[in-house]
């Protein structure tokens, strides 16, 4: 798995968390974690890093462009 792949997977599972609180605990919380991840997700774009990079690095995963090296 590359690390794009890991980050997709990370980002869909914290919009699910923050739809699961959002529903069961409170809709404010729900809402301020969709924002975070929103803009996170921005700043990724125009970067090309993601503080979850800091986690699945570690773990073995790769950019696309730098597993063929």
């Amino acid at each position: 798995m590359y690390l794009e792949t890991g980050r997709d997977i990370f980002r869909g599972l914290m919009i699910l968390v923050a739809a699961a609180i959002a529903y069961w605990v409170n809709l404010s919380v729900g809402l301020a974690l969709v924002v975070f991840i929103g803009v996170m997700v921005l700043q990724s774009a125009i970067t090309d890093w993601c503080p979850v990079d800091l986690i699945l690095r570690p773990l073995g995963l790769k950019k696309k462009l730098e597993h063929g090296r």
